[in-house]
Parts: structure tokens; sequence; C-alpha cells
């Protein structure tokens, strides 16, 4: 088998990517829920309990050689499972029995898995995980994402020698599901597959250095130009041609970058990038593109038109990032604030407006004594929940009760656990979004039709004019496409286009005198409720950005983002 075994700091980036690959499925773990949202709400709550932790998401894959036979669920699920007890006990181990390398010093195999059964037995069921089957490749293979939280007492998982771990665990396994063995890197004496070329052959089957090569390959048969080859690379393979030049204006050289399927901490795509002498036996750089593979290159004909293609491919998104980011807001699934760019001043009047008593940065409005006193009466009954489920639970009853973000926050605070501010103020608002959720299904139980009509056109309208102003302004698109729908911008009209509906609703949209926001229907097709929960939704993720943005809480990505000025 192939393993990998990495420990991130994106809980959220992760389970993402492990989640919304197509024909992905949960087979096995401990957790609750099944989204996203869900999963990576515990994850986050797991993780408070140890707030040094820099890595606190662990995240393990296996893939089982495609001339093995195929396990079913219950079977990847129990060794996936195991093969996870295994690196946490191999983890814990010291001396000599620790040293996986070395046969004649290592802990036995019946010393190892009589451990590892006991751990299964009373330890496992403290680390939150769970396992997802990717079913997309001829060889199927398992991802294990958990918290290296202990849920009991706050410690965590190692991470040193985990990839050793990792590989001695897979050769244990191999045994005892009688799978195809495969040496590990240090018996075979090279080194194993990176990072990277694994989570290659998990979307594509290939490496990602091999799927650049087919591509020049494939390109350079016709014998096109250098433009040509850089354009052609980008349209028809998502290979990125990025060409440097020295400051006399001479040719330095020639890179490739490829989407690796993987994400970055903050959520965004990964790419993988080689030198053109690294391909192909140095075929792939600058000047042997010309005389091994016969690309066409004249300096006064190509550079102009070279210059204008790097610029292009380096501000490029990678496969519809921006589809991504409404993707989730309309799947109701989180989204990575990073993805959202502001380049506009926002109509504060017209959007979407922030409770004062949600900014949480004014004094204290309960005594201690009385945060304490209120933390009893909303835990009665609690008392045999988790901690942390406890204190989520808490925060719903305290908002119910009319109590505001600040004094929630407050209340909180005087947990056992000993949350700090910014933890409490996040399970705040994780307690609001689950109030928010609530609302439409509450509220829209019955209401008529043209009730649904002007519900939707009041939330739907401001909204995706204001989506369409931050995602799109200055990249000369003008729709954002969805899993099942379009929402698109005609000239000074705005269209939501559902797949299997047709026209939901077409608006013509303007602003008056005031520069308030105006609209009036076009041409109104199927509504429905689902219309309504999806765009409350997306309000509410637009309203914590925007909140989030005044309160201060940038990220790197929306730092290097200025808004820009109104016009005078």
């Amino acid at each position: 088998m192939i393993t990998k075994v990495k420990a991130n700091k994106s809980f959220r980036g992760t389970t993402k990517y492990v989640l919304e690959k197509e024909k992905a499925t949960i087979i096995g773990g401990n957790m609750y829920g099944s989204t996203t949202k869900e999963l990576v709400e515990q994850f986050t709550l797991s993780a408070h309990l140890n707030p040094q932790l820099k890595d606190p998401c662990y995240h393990l894959m296996l893939s089982v050689p495609k001339t093995d036979r195929t396990l079913n669920d219950e079977e990847l699920a129990n060794l996936s499972q195991r093969h996870l007890a295994n690196v946490i006990v191999l983890s814990r181990l010291k001396g000599e029995e620790s040293q996986v390398k070395q046969p004649e010093k290592r802990i036995a195999d019946s010393k190892l898995n009589q451990l590892v059964d006991e751990f299964i037995e009373t330890e496992l069921p403290a680390y939150d995980f769970f396992i997802a089957r990717h079913s997309d490749k001829e060889n199927d293979h398992t991802h294990i994402v958990a918290s290296r939280v202990n849920n009991l007492d706050g410690k965590s998982i190692r991470t040193w020698n985990n990839y050793a771990y990792s590989e001695h665990s897979s050769r244990l396994l191999e045994r005892e599901f009688h799978l195809t063995p495969v040496q590990s890197s240090w018996e075979s004496k090279r080194k194993a597959m990176t990072r990277n070329q694994l989570e290659r052959v998990e979307t594509d089957g290939l490496p990602g250095e091999e799927i650049m090569r087919r591509a020049i390959d494939a390109i350079a048969a016709d014998k096109p130009t250098m433009p040509q080859l850089i354009e052609r690379l980008w349209s028809e393979h998502q290979v990125k041609a990025i060409v440097s030049y020295y400051n006399h204006g001479g040719v330095r050289g020639i890179k490739f970058g490829i989407d690796i399927g993987a994400v970055n901490e903050d959520g965004s795509p990964q790419l993988l990038w080689k030198q053109g002498g690294n391909l192909n036996k140095y075929k792939c750089s600058f000047n042997k593109l010309q005389t091994e593979l016969g690309v066409s290159y004249d300096l006064k004909r190509d550079d102009a038109e070279i210059k204008r293609l790097t610029e292009m491919l380096e501000s490029a998104p990678v496969v519809q990032a921006n589809q991504q980011v409404i993707d989730d807001l309309l799947s109701n699934k989180p989204t990575d604030n990073s993805q959202i760019s502001s380049n506009k001043p926002i109509d504060n009047s017209q959007i979407i407006t922030t409770k004062l008593e949600d900014k949480l940065e004014i004094k204290p409005q309960l005594t201690q004594k009385q945060s304490v006193e209120l933390y009893k009466n909303y835990s009665a009954g609690l008392q045999q929940e988790l901690v942390t489920d406890r204190d989520k639970e808490i925060a719903v009853r305290a908002l119910k009760d009319d109590k505001s973000a600040v004094e929630v926050a407050e209340i909180i605070r005087v947990s056992p656990v000993g949350w700090t501010e910014d933890e409490a103020r996040e399970l705040v608002f994780i307690a609001q979004d689950k109030l928010e959720s609530e609302k439409p299904t509450i509220e829209l139980k019955s209401v008529g039709k043209q009730e649904l009509i002007n519900k939707l056109l009041e939330i739907a309208v401001p909204v995706g004019v204001e989506l369409m102003n931050r995602l799109l302004r200055g990249n000369g698109e003008n729709s954002l496409r969805f899993k099942r729908a379009i929402l698109a911008k005609e000239g000074q009209e705005l269209v939501f286009t559902h797949d299997e509906r047709g026209e939901v609703f077409r608006v013509a949209v303007s602003r008056n005198q005031e520069g308030n926001l105006e609209y009036s229907p076009v041409n109104i097709g199927e509504v429905r409720l689902e219309d309504i929960h999806s765009w409350s939704e997306v309000k509410r993720v637009l309203q914590q950005q925007i909140k989030e943005e005044r309160q201060g809480y940038f990220i790197l990505n929306n730092c290097l983002s200025v808004l820009r000025p109104k016009p005078a």
C-alpha cells in the first residue's frame, strides 16, 4: 500500500478536500454529522482543548494497489482505523522499540498488535476522526482525518518520525489483510513518492510531473510557436507555463505549474511547480523545447505575446476558484474568507447590517457572579454532555433568552474549560449560525406564492449584486456558475437560472439619485422554499465576512486587497 501522513493547521481545508471530491463517501469514524461544516465545527472544539498546538489536524491516506482484491467498505474502514491506531501507538514508544527501521531492535509485531487492540478498545474513542473512501480511480484509497487532541486529557499525538511509523504500519496491514507487499522507502533505498506526487495520483492517476510532460509532448507534436504552446497548455490541460527574463531582456528560463489536487492552509489551490530543465531529461527547458521538440520561437515576433500570456497566467485562478466560493455558499457550507476579495465599497444601507452587540468589543455587561449564576442556570440537564457540547448548547439557550452576544460570551468564559475571549466569541458565532439556519424554516412554513417571490427577491437581489461586485469586478467575467445554477449579470439585469427549472428570476437593477439600490422584476419563474433557505445562508456568510472585516479579522489575502474608493 502507498501511505501518506501529514499534520497541518486547517481542519476546514483538509475536510473540504476529502469530502467534496466526486464519489467520496464516509465509511467510518466516530463523529456526528456528515458535512464539512458539521465536522469542522466538532474538530474546532476539540482543538480548543490544546490551544498551544500549532498543527491540530492529522491527515493520513492509504491507497491499495489496483492489482489487489477490492475491499468492501467495512474492510477498508477497519484497515484504516487500525492504521491510525498503529501510528498513534508507535508514536508513544520509546527507546529501541520505536526504531521501526531496524528489525532487530523494533517492537515485535505480536506485542504491537496487542497494544493496538487495547488502544482501540480504550483510548481511540477519545480522538475525533472520520474515514472517507475515494472511488474515483481504479485504485481505491481512503483518507483518515483526525484531531491530534485527546478529548479527555487535551494531550496531542506526537508527529516525530510519523512517516516511518506510517510505512511500518502499512507493512503490517499488508500481511494482516493479505495485500500485495510493498517495500518501505528505507528498504528499497530510494525515496518514497513525494506528497505532491501522491496527491496527483489520487486525482489523475499520475504524478503531476508526468502529466505536465505528456501535455507538453502532445502539444509540441504540432510544432507550435512558443506563445501557442503556452496558450494551449493552459486552455487544454490547465498547465501554467511561465517564462522569466533577465534584466537585460534575454530569456532566463521557463517553469511549469499544475494543480495537484491539494489545498494550502488557507484553503486555496496548491500548485506543483517544476523548472523546464527538470522535466523530461531537460527536453522541456526553454532551449530544448526548440531544439528537441521543435517549438518555434522568434524574439521580435513572440516576446510581446509571451509577456502578455505570462501576466495573464500569473493572476489566473486555478480550476474556477470563484465558482467554489459561491458553490460553498449555496450548498450551506462554510467558506474560507480569504477567497472573497472586495473591489468596491460596501453599501451598508442596502446590503447587510451588523448588530452592534455582535462586535463583542465593548465593556463587560455582567459581573462575575452573574455570569456564574447564568452558566449554572443554562447548563441544567446538560451535566452528562461533553463540556464542549454543553457550552455550545448553553450559548444557544442564552441567545434564545435574548441575551446579547457580549453577555453570552461572558457566560461562556466562566466554563470549567477556561475559554479565552476569542474562543468564547467563536462559540457564540457557532450558536448564532445554528439559530440563523433555523430561522427560514420557522418563518416561511406557510407563505403564499407572491410572498415567497417577494421574500426571495428581498434577500437575493442585494446579496447577488454584492457578490458580483466583490468577485467579478475587473476580471472580465459576468456570471458565476454554481453546482446547479448560474447567477449572471446581463447589462443592467441580474439573472438567476437553475439547471432543472430554467430562469428563476430576472430583475432590472439600478441605483437612484441617492445611490440606493432599486430593482423591478422582469421575469419570475418557479420559486421554491429551498431558494429562500439557500440565499439566506449566502446572506449570513456574507454578513459574517463583512462583520469580520469591520472587526479587523483580516487574513493575508484580504489585507492585500485594498477597497477601492467611490468615484468622485
